[in-house]
């Protein structure tokens, strides 16, 4: 049996690269109050786009802002799925 490589319509159109992809479920999943995996957060802490304050992650405005430019890339909306 043959393999198939999974593919979203988004990386393989090249509009986002497989890093890009992972930083942006990211960062959907921390906004909507879920937790990403370890290497993911250690992603989003090493670029600044999260800070931790009072023991707690937050969403910084470099986080905000690569979140909108990467749904902007992806052609969604971030008012659809989270309120920042």
């Amino acid at each position: 049996m043959a393999k198939i490589k999974m593919q979203t319509k988004i990386a393989h159109r090249g509009k986002l690269s497989q890093g890009q992809i992972t930083r942006l479920g990211g960062l959907i999943a921390f906004v909507c109050g879920r937790t990403p995996y370890e290497h993911i957060m250690q992603d989003l802490y090493d670029n600044d786009f999260l800070i931790q304050e009072k023991s707690e992650p937050i969403l910084t405005n470099k986080g905000k802002n690569e979140l909108n430019r990467l749904t902007a890339m992806a052609g969604l909306r971030p008012e659809h799925y989270a309120d920042i």
